[in-house]
This record gives C-alpha cells, structure tokens and sequence, in this order.
C-alpha cells in the first residue's frame, strides 16, 4: 500500500479527533491539565465542492482596506511558562500564544484535520524495511533572524527532544516532554535521517497514524543547540537576552507578569501556506502586533470587550458571555466545535461504581437534553447535537462520528432501564427514595469539578436535580481553580490507586470527576486517558485487550479501517458493547471554546481553530482593522 500526495490542490487529512493534552480555559487547569498532550464550516459557503477547490490567492491590498493597529485578545488565564512539552505545563493558552510565532510541518484547520503549514509535500510508502516517509519544506521559510528554515531544523528538533532517551530501556531523555512513546517519536529510526536542502526522511518499523503532528513545532536549532538549551531558552522565550526568533507572524517582545504578554508583526514573514483554505490573507499580518491582557474575572473580560478596549476573546464558556455578548450585534461570535470533549469520568475503585450494574444505571438516569438546551444552545446555537455527546476518539462534527451512547439507550433519562441494574446490583429504594445497599448504604456519590465555573456548576446542579429523582444522590466536591485536579482526581494517592487496581493509595479521594479533554486531529493520543500503565488515567479503567487495540489502530494505514478501529475503542470505555466491565465515562457534550470579536474595532476577524494546536491568533494575518 502506497499513499503518495502532493499538495498542489487542499490536503484532506486522515486523521481527525483528538490528541489529550491539556487545557486551562478558565482556571489554571479548568480542563485537564495532565500530560501527553475544533466547527465544520466550509472552506467557501458559496459551493459544495468547496473543498476540491485551489484557495483563492489574497488580495494585494487585504490590509489597505482597513487600518493598522495592535490587537488586543483578553483571556482569563496567564500561563506559568511557555515551554508547553513540559508535562507539568501543556496549558492550551501556551499553545495557542505560541501558534503565532513557531509554525510545524502541518497545523491544524477549523474542520480539526490536519493541513499542511511549512510542508509542501509528503510521500509516506510501505517498503521491505518498514515505512519511509518523506517530506519537503517550502523553500520560502525563513526565521525572522533571516535564517533560512529547513530541513536541518526539523533534524535538530528530532534530535532536541530524544536526546539523552535510551532505546533499550525506554527510559531518559533531557528534554522535557511527556511521552515519547506516545508520540511516536520512538518509532523513528534515529540511524535512517537523510536531509537534502528542504527535503527530510526518515523509516519507521510500523506506519504510525499520528505522523503529521510530528516536530510540532519546529526549533530554531541554528541558536538553540541541545536539549538543556532548549530548557532554558523556552520557558521565557529568549535566548541570550534576546527573543528567540520565529517563523510565524508575531514575533516575541515582552512579559509582563500579571498583566500581559506583548507580541509584535514579523515584517519579514513567509506568508500562510496558500492550500491553507481558512485563511484569506497569505501574507504579513495587517495589524502591529498583538497585546494580550490576563483578566481572571469574567464580568472583567466582557466589560472590556463591550468598552472597545479588547477585540478578541477566546475561553471557557460561561452563561455571562451567552448573555451579554452572543446577543450583542457589536460582536460576531464565531466558535468552532473542536475536539474538546466534556464528561463525568468514574472511579471504578469507588464501593459503589466497582459494580458496573451501577455505572450503567446512572448513564440510563442522566439525561443530557436538559444540560444542552439551558447552557450550550444559548452559547452556541445549533452548533452542536442536543442529545449531547456519545462518543470519545471522534467529535460529533467528524464523519467517523458514532454516539455510541446514545446507541445504547443512554444519556435521556431512561429510568425503566435503570431501575432493574440497581436491583440486580442489590440495591433497594429506602424511605427517601434513595437506591441503598445492605452492605455499602445509600448510593450517595460525591461529583466535583473547577469550583468557580458558573456553567460547570450549574451542569452539575441540573445533573444532581435529574439523579436525585431517579434515586441517586449527589453530594458537590468542588475545589477552585486548577487546585481540584491535584487535589481530587489527579491527587498522587488518587493515581497511585488507579495504577494498582485499588490494591495501593487511596481510592476514596474522588468518586465522580467532571473536566474536560482537549486535543487535536490524531485520535491515538486519546489513549492515554484509559491505558492501564497511564498516569492520565485517573479512572482505573484496566484492560489488556484495550492496550493491545490501541497499538494495533495507530498503526493500521487505511484510513477507513483505522476510524473503525478507533470507534471500537471508544465502545470499550463508553459502553459495555465490547468489555462488560467498561462503560468509566459519561461524555456529556463537545465543548467549543467561545470566540468573539469586535465589529466595531475590526472589519475582518479571523478562523479560530479550536485545538491545542490552533487557537485564535493562529490565523492573526486575517484580522484587520477598522479604517
């Protein structure tokens, strides 16, 4: 088998749904925050064939039609550093300041597939010693120090983060970075490197289906020499005093701590890859530069959005926003539906959710209908399915996409099909009308989330209204801020538990969870949230058969086969269709970021790709300004 493209038209990529790394858009981790780790909207409204069609190429006065000044993005979050492979800080708001500044050989588009950014072409071909795959840069690149960008440097980012990682025993490794097994990156043979001028290739022993998010992004290592170096350099962005130099439109100027982040235009940019169809401006960007205001309060961020003294915002969602700007006609609110993906996750060492009789009755009881239409309809509209999410390696706008919860009758309030599994479970309703056990008592379950989360709260509260009915009670352990994952279902004793199947550490940290995952285009790194040896597995979900399946569908390169694969999946952790002790989380809705800008300061806003490796200045050549 031979897949061979050349990107002379629009790249469609096989890959499509999430990659878990961390996101914190809201607190310091008001989605997941543990380590390694979007919209449907056509590419031209006006024609369905779209998508086969060459991007139209800019216009030579995009920008003179508007005027020049400095974007302001208000977010509610300040990372702690911007090395973003750390795995003690792969926050989405370190990826998405850094997507305007380092540029990779593929980025990520509003339909959350890959696309092709600084590569030209790929050819990825079986042979009698693996798979080979090739790559060619644009021969345009260029860092804003007047280096030129090529191959040496994806080598040498290659070769930053394995260095020091022993083979043998899978151990090592100087640069910070989660998982190089995970990656991939372990499956690149580091003797089989051949680099020409703009052309790189490389054998791996088995196709690896998360190949284009390789070498994400690309290192300056014409300045940045080893791995230690890359330590010190990244976290702060300079090198030697100086701001490191990028390929991307923005270029780094200055941190203030507490107050914001200073970006400003590479006058010197390549330009947007041109097959790039959410781009209408391939060249520099029209406005100065970017400041980037950290305003933690919500009420904060929309009074400076309606004072006219911010553009942009791009976060958490939260009922405020839905009522004070979605229905302002000085903003257009233009959210994508993006890979992230919002659940309750179940402690299968808790007494009462051990028995998978009960994990069912509760996915039969909950009824996710109610939660969509008081707090994601008056966000989003019609942007995502009412009956909520149903599945956890595809999104709902993917055409791979099967509810599988929803196959299984769960997630309506089913409570004729919940109340035989609490029964057979031994459970009686007591004189309150609570389900309660003989041995463990009542079914009383504690969910807690980010405290100080209006819309979590409140997904919550209607959640504990349903079950109460049903015969379930919720008891709410919220703890603020990114304070809840250490302290709840990430706590040490909590995942020393999960890795032993309840034999170590303590299993009655957390009973109910509810955050949210957030990736992009490559489903494989999905599993790090349910394999058996994973530390991003708060749940102590174990399964053998899971692991091998996992393996067995990142390496599979038929692209229909593989989505099968990774459906299959999803049903062990989603359902008991395959693995009748699964069924440990409860996807309950996709959650878009929610991305607005000013009608009134900007005449053109720009696609805002929701994923870890997109953002809303991804695409900053676009925005521009009011005359």
């Amino acid at each position: 088998m031979v897949k061979d493209k050349k990107y002379g038209w629009r790249l469609v990529a096989a890959a499509g749904a999430l990659a878990l790394v961390a996101t914190a858009c809201g607190d310091a981790t008001d989605d997941a925050e543990p380590d390694d780790t979007d919209t449907e909207e056509p590419a031209d409204p006006e024609t369905d064939d779209a998508e086969d069609e060459e991007a139209a190429p800019p216009s030579d006065d995009y920008c003179e039609a508007g005027g020049e000044a400095e974007l302001v993005w208000v977010h509610e979050q300040e990372p702690p550093d911007l090395h973003l492979d750390d795995p003690n800080n792969n926050l989405s708001i370190a990826s998405w300041i850094r997507q305007a500044m380092w540029e990779a050989p593929y980025g990520v588009s509003a339909a959350t597939t890959f696309i092709p950014e600084l590569v030209e072409s790929e050819d990825v071909s079986e042979t009698d010693d693996g798979w080979r795959y090739e790559f060619t840069l644009r021969d345009d690149a260029v860092w804003s120090d007047g280096e030129p960008l090529t191959a040496e440097h994806v080598k040498g980012t290659y070769d930053i983060i394995m260095e020091g990682y022993d083979f043998e025993t899978g151990e090592g490794g100087v640069y910070l970075f989660g998982s190089r097994s995970a990656a991939g990156y372990t499956l690149i043979d580091p003797d089989s490197w051949e680099v020409d001028g703009q052309t790189y290739s490389f054998t791996t022993e088995e196709f690896f289906s998360g190949y284009q998010g390789w070498f994400e992004p690309i290192q300056p290592v014409h300045l940045i020499e080893d791995a230690e170096a890359a330590n010190a350099a990244i976290p702060d962005w300079e090198i030697d005093g100086e701001p490191l130099p990028s390929s991307g439109p923005m270029i780094f100027e200055s941190w203030d701590r507490g107050v914001g982040m200073t970006l400003t235009r590479n006058d010197d940019y390549h330009g947007v890859n041109m097959e790039n169809p959410d781009v209408s401006n391939a060249g520099v960007a029209c406005v100065s530069g970017i400041q980037i205001n950290f305003v933690a309060d919500t009420d904060a961020q929309i009074n400076s959005l309606l004072a006219g003294e911010s553009d942009i915002i791009m976060t958490q969602p939260q009922v405020a926003f839905g009522e004070r700007i979605a229905t302002d006609d000085n903003f257009t609110v233009a959210s994508e539906a993006g890979p992230v993906w919002e659940h309750w996750g179940l402690n299968v060492n808790n007494e009462h959710l051990s028995d998978p009789d009960v994990r069912e009755g509760i996915a039969f009881s909950l009824d996710k209908r109610p939660v969509m239409q008081a707090l994601y309809t008056p966000l989003f509209e019609d942007l995502l399915p009412e009956t909520g999410l149903g599945n956890v390696y595809w999104m709902s706008n993917q055409p791979a996409y099967v509810d599988h919860q929803g196959e299984a009758g769960y997630g309506v309030g089913d409570v004729d099909s919940a109340a035989p599994l609490f029964e057979g479970a031994g459970y009686e309703r007591n004189d309150d009308g609570i389900w309660e056990h003989p041995e463990k008592g009542t079914l009383t379950l504690r969910v807690g989330t980010t405290g100080g989360n209006q819309l979590r709260e409140l997904q919550i509260q209607i959640m504990q209204e349903q079950l109460r009915e049903t015969g379930v009670e919720i008891e709410i352990d919220n703890v603020p801020g990114a304070a809840y994952f250490g302290e709840r279902p990430f706590a040490p004793e909590a995942i020393e538990c999960a890795l032993s199947g309840g034999e170590e550490g303590d299993c009655t940290v957390w009973d109910i969870t509810q955050f949210a995952w957030v990736g992009g285009p490559w489903p494989g790194a999905g599993h790090n949230a349910f394999l058996s040896d994973s530390g991003n597995n708060p749940y102590g979900y174990q399964n053998d058969e899971f692991d091998a399946k996992a393996d067995e569908c990142d390496s599979i390169a038929d692209e229909d086969e593989r989505a099968d694969c990774y459906n299959e999946l999803s049903q062990y952790v989603t359902t008991r269709n395959i693995d009748d002790d699964g069924l440990v989380v409860l996807p309950i809705t996709q959650k878009p970021s929610f991305f607005a800008y000013s009608n009134v300061n900007l005449m053109e806003g720009a696609v805002a790709p929701d994923a870890n490796a997109a953002g809303p200045i991804v695409y900053v050549v676009d925005y521009l300004p009011a005359g």
